[in-house]
C-alpha cells in the first residue's frame, strides 16, 4: 500500500470517526450514566463491531449483503427501538441515580455486546466503507498487508474518538450533577440516545 495512500487514508478516517453518530452518541451517553472507565467495555464491543464491519468489507462480502437491504433494515428496527427504550428508562431515572451508575454492576458482557450490535447494525457504516475502500485497495498488490494497516488505523481513530466522547460525558456529568443542580444529566443523556433511536429508526423508513 503506498504511502501517500496511508497518509490520505488516517486523516479521511479520522474525521468519519470524529463526526457525530450513533455510535459517538452511545459513548457520550455511557459517559454520562456510568462513566468512562466503565465505558471502555462497550468500547471494546463497538471495536470488535468495526473490524468485523470492515473486514467483512474488505474481503469482498459487501456484495452479498447489499443484496439484502432488508436484513439492514430490520436490524436497524430493532437496534432503533432498544434505543429508545433505553432512553426513555434513562429519562425517567432521578437526578440523584447520576451518582449511583457508577457502584452499579453493570456487566460488561451486556456492555461489550451493546457495542458490538451497535456497530455492526449501523448502514452507514457498511454504505461508507463499502464506497471508500474501492478508492484505497490497491487490488495489485498483497492484500492481508492493506487489510491489516488499514484495520489497525481505523481501530486506533475510533478509539480516540469514542474516549473523547465518553470521557466529555463523564466531565458533563460531573459539572452538572448533584443535589442542587438544575440540569438532569440523565435527561441530557436520554435525549441524545433519543436522538440517535430517531436517526436509526428514520434510516429505516427511508429504505
Amino acid at each position: 500500500m503506498p504511502i501517500e495512500s496511508i497518509l490520505l487514508f488516517i486523516p479521511t478516517i479520522a474525521s468519519v470517526s470524529l463526526t457525530p453518530g450513533l455510535c459517538m452518541t452511545l459513548a457520550f451517553t455511557l459517559g454520562i450514566s456510568i462513566g468512562y472507565r466503565r465505558a471502555l467495555f462497550m468500547m471494546v464491543g463497538e471495536l470488535l463491531g468495526v473490524a468485523t464491519v470492515f473486514s467483512l468489507t474488505f474481503w469482498g462480502l459487501g456484495w452479498l449483503l447489499s443484496r439484502d437491504p432488508i436484513y439492514f433494515s430490520l436490524l436497524s428496527l430493532i437496534g432503533g427501538v432498544y434505543l429508545l427504550y433505553l432512553a426513555v428508562n434513562l429519562y425517567r431515572e432521578p437526578m440523584k441515580a447520576i451518582t449511583a451508575h457508577s457502584d452499579i454492576n453493570t456487566s460488561p458482557w451486556l456492555l461489550a455486546s451493546l457495542g458490538y450490535i451497535t456497530a455492526v447494525m449501523n448502514p452507514k457504516g457498511w454504505a461508507f466503507l463499502m464506497a471508500l475502500l474501492p478508492g484505497f485497495v490497491v487490488t495489485e498488490a498483497l492484500l492481508f498487508p492493506q487489510w491489516l494497516i488499514m484495520l489497525g488505523v481505523m481501530l486506533s481513530t475510533e478509539f480516540l474518538s469514542l474516549s473523547l466522547y465518553a470521557s466529555g460525558g463523564q466531565w458533563l456529568a460531573q459539572r452538572v450533577s448533584g443535589e442542587d443542580a438544575r440540569i438532569n444529566p440523565n435527561k441530557i443523556a436520554a435525549t441524545m440516545l433519543g436522538l440517535a433511536a430517531l436517526w436509526v429508526l428514520s434510516g429505516v423508513l427511508n429504505s
